[in-house]
């Protein structure tokens, strides 16, 4: 039976269009007369995408569980199943919704299939590395390359996020908070642009492209945590030469439990390879042979970094399957951890050759001598002295090319006196009757000197230009980091670059100086340190470690005028923060002042009217009239206690006199205490918050009082029906917390307005309050390290994100 032909609709993420997509193409073949199966598809309750599963298969339920043996009965021209990379879970023989799509083209029947760029199972390093994590369920390349048509459906990230707030995505509440990061951040972008790169390398070879039939990979499989990396890599190598993958795993003798060989096998095939085991006593030469037997072209392996040492006396499989390989090219997959990458090395540099290559001269040196001698000593009557002292200065040269000047400065001494004993006659001492000998020895020597000296300048020459080199590249870091306003970054960078056990910067010359920034375990004190210098007024530096050269105080004067300039801008940025102080607190006493004249004053005169009409003794009020009274009085009353409460807060905050107390907190224990102070207005708040959710690190009373004013603002302007959902996630080092509404929101333009002080959205209504209560939740959540973002509620509100760093990340650093 001849299989079926699969379709893939593929996209970003959930939402960009590709059910729309598939379901657009099913009802273009219907009204071909094609017979369209819905084996499943998920709506999210989309109003349009109801409409076009409506106009295939009626007033039904779309199904969301693709029924294989169903598809098999009815035996359709094609069945639409969305969502490739649904996990089947109670489905043991077939645990991916892949595998009944394959199950259905093996009957020969056609499948339009859904997918997004996150779950391709080689793209999963690149999507973790973008948005912080990778999905469990993936799709083997494997199972896409033999799809007969991708099509890409693509959606700038602004109109996505305009489809989202206009409800045509996700339903109010269906919207998850991972979703919605990903549709507010670049992480988007970024993996359109991952799309983009993953689809050009599928297209790069179109029909007729032979290049396949030229080129073959093979991959090296260990037992090491990085070895789905570099299976990643080589997939995506073999997948953009559209070649065959193969992964090799040599055994070298020893027995492999069934356990990993069986894993090992599956991780391959899943990449769309085919896995093969060899046994050898060499791993490099059984590689080797292998790719060389399989007529391959590319070979690629992992490697981490190792020391000079190791290289040397034990060279890596790397190095001997480089050495080895003629006839395939190797790519080498670097796994060293990306924090050691970018750095500079030291900056001393010996100048002089290194005294393992004198010593192996001193060694190799005597030896050659000794045989010379001996093989001139034995036939000195068939050479001359002439042609004998050039065979002594080749070997000269030769000791000192590989040991620099003293060893060839003794062997340009050794040579002329052994040439005299055992060549010159009279034999065997030291006297020359041969003026022309004489001569002979006296050029030799002086050839041998100017040999010796240029070998010594040409070494000092290839020093000195590594130094250089190493100056150039760490000034370059010096001058190209980010952070060169931070002394702390420069005093690392200066113990890195000289090696230093110890770096500290000290304000003051007294017994117990003020460090104002250090590097080591304990700060390096003046008096027990090898380097002091002089910073700036007040300032010193203090360093211990390795002396250093004249070269080096050079850059050494660079390292000090740099941090100079970073404390200089320490001081400027103070006062510059000093001064908005001053500013922001003149402004905020203006703005109180303004306030004042009319919502301070408004509460106080319904206040004033209420008692003053109480106290009358010549009207006798009735009980209701008397009640309203006293209502109007509690009203504003509270009205002025909140409004009173919120510009102390406010001035606390704008003066810098509030300091949070952070401690690690549960925000089961934070949400409900935000809530109780709304009376019964706290049935319209839906708390969504994972049991398993972790501590942030915040002070419980503050969040208390953003949360309590988020809740409120969001129930002020919030239809009566509407419920309010508070709800919280995990993103990576921080927990956030949703406060979702769905009353008018706020047009993008207006929402750091908002957050300032005194600045509301309309003054119509005669308990709109100062507009405080966002500014205030703002800058609580700046003092606690966090974030508040205001976002589109899908169908219309405002969604308020309070971001807040976990406690384990606090514990981590």
């Amino acid at each position: 039976m001849e299989r079926g032909r699969l379709r893939v609709y593929l996209g970003v993420a959930a939402g960009v269009g590709t059910t729309y997509a598939m379901l657009d193409e099913a009802l273009r073949r219907q009204d071909r007369g094609t017979k369209v199966l819905v084996g499943c598809v998920h709506t999210h309750c989309r109003p349009v995408t109801k409409r076009l599963v409506g106009q295939l298969i009626g007033p039904l339920d779309a199904p969301e569980i693709l029924d294989v043996d169903a598809v098999l009965v009815a035996r359709p021209d094609v069945v639409l199943v969305d969502d490739l990379a649904y996990a089947n879970p109670g489905n043991a023989s077939r645990p991916h919704r892949w595998q009944d799509v394959e199950a259905i083209l093996e009957a020969g029947i056609d499948v339009i299939t859904t997918l997004t760029v996150q779950h391709i199972d080689s793209l999963s390093d690149p999507v973790r590395e973008i948005v912080g994590r990778a999905p469990q369920d993936l799709v083997p390349d494997s199972f896409l390359g033999r799809a007969d048509q991708i099509e890409l459906v693509d959606i700038s990230p602004e109109a996505i996020r305009r489809r989202i707030a206009h409800g045509n995505v996700f339903g109010p509440d269906e919207l998850r908070p991972a979703d919605a990061d990903l549709f507010n951040s670049k992480a988007f972008a970024e993996l359109r642009a991952l799309l983009m790169y993953w689809m050009a390398d599928r297209l790069s070879a179109g029909p007729g492209d032979t290049r396949g039939a030229r080129e073959k990979v093979i991959v090296a499989v260990a037992n090491s945590p990085t070895s789905d990396m570099v299976l990643r890599r080589a997939a995506r190598l073999a997948q953009r030469s559209r070649a065959p993958l193969v992964g090799v795993f040599v055994t070298c003798g020893a027995a492999d439990d069934d356990g990993n060989k069986a894993e090992r096998k599956e991780r391959v095939e899943h990449l769309g390879g085919t896995y093969h085991e060899i046994s050898g006593i060499d791993v490099a030469d059984s590689l080797v042979s292998f790719a060389a037997a399989e007529h391959a072209t590319q070979l690629v392996l992992g490697t981490a970094p190792t020391s000079w040492w190791t290289r040397r006396w034990r060279p890596t499989v790397v190095d001997e399957v480089i050495r080895l390989a003629s006839t395939v090219d190797v790519h080498v997959v670097s796994v060293e951890d990306s924090a050691d990458r970018g750095r500079v090395g030291p900056l001393k540099v010996k100048g002089d050759v290194p005294i393992r290559r004198q010593l192996l001269a001193v060694g190799a040196g005597t030896a050659l001598l000794t045989v010379l001698t001996g093989a001139l000593a034995a036939n000195r009557g068939g050479l001359s002295v002439a042609t004998s002292l050039a065979l002594y200065l080749l070997a000269v040269v030769t000791i000192t090319a590989v040991g620099g000047r003293w060893p060839g400065l003794a062997a340009a001494v050794a040579a002329p006196l052994l040439a005299n004993w055992f060549l010159i006659p009279p034999y065997h001492t030291f006297r020359i009757n041969n003026g022309e000998n004489l001569l002979e020895l006296v050029v030799f020597v002086s050839v041998a000197a100017i040999v010796s000296a240029f070998v010594t300048i040409a070494a000092r020459r290839a020093a000195e230009a590594q130094r250089a080199q190493r100056e150039a590249a760490t000034l370059a870091s010096l001058t190209g980091s980010g952070d060169l306003e931070l002394p702390e970054v420069i005093v690392e960078q200066l113990q890195r670059a000289f090696r230093l056990d110890g770096v500290a910067v000290f304000a003051g010359d007294g017994p117990d100086p003020e460090v104002m920034a250090a590097w080591g375990d304990a700060p390096i004190r003046p008096a027990d340190a090898d380097i002091v210098a002089p910073l700036a007024t007040g300032l010193v530096v203090a360093a211990k470690g390795p002396a250093l050269g004249a070269d080096d105080h050079r850059i050494l004067h660079v390292f000090l005028a740099q941090l100079s300039r970073a404390f200089e801008q320490q001081q400027l940025r103070l006062a510059a923060s000093e001064a908005d102080a001053l500013g922001r607190a003149d402004e905020l006493r203006t703005a109180i002042l303004r306030a004042v004249s009319h919502d301070l004053r408004s509460p106080l005169a319904g206040i004033k009217a209420s008692v003053s009409s109480l106290r009358q003794r010549d009207v006798e009020w009735p009980d209701d009239i008397r009640d309203e009274f006293l209502a109007s009085i509690e009203s504003d009353t509270d009205r002025l206690t909140s409004i009173v409460t919120n510009l102390l807060d406010l001035s606390r905050l704008e003066a810098g006199v509030l300091r949070p107390v952070l401690r690690a907190v549960l925000l089961e224990e934070v949400v409900p205490a935000a809530l109780s102070g709304l009376g019964r207005n706290a049935i319209r708040v839906v708390v969504e918050i994972p049991a398993d959710l972790a501590e942030v690190n915040t002070d419980p009373a503050l969040l208390e009082r953003v949360l309590a004013n988020l809740v409120a603002n969001a129930l002020h302007w919030s239809p009566d029906e509407e419920r309010v959902t508070v709800r919280a996630h995990r993103s990576g080092p921080e927990v956030q917390v949703h406060v979702i509404d769905h009353g008018p929101g706020i047009p993008r333009a207006k929402r750091e307005v908002v957050v300032q002080p005194f600045h509301r959205l309309g003054d119509s209504g005669p308990n709109t309050g100062l507009g405080l209560g966002l500014a205030i939740a703002d800058r609580l959540v700046a003092a606690m390290a966090g974030s508040l973002e205001l976002r589109d509620t899908p169908g219309g509100g405002l969604t308020a994100v309070v971001s807040l760093p976990t406690a384990d990340t606090k514990d981590a650093q």
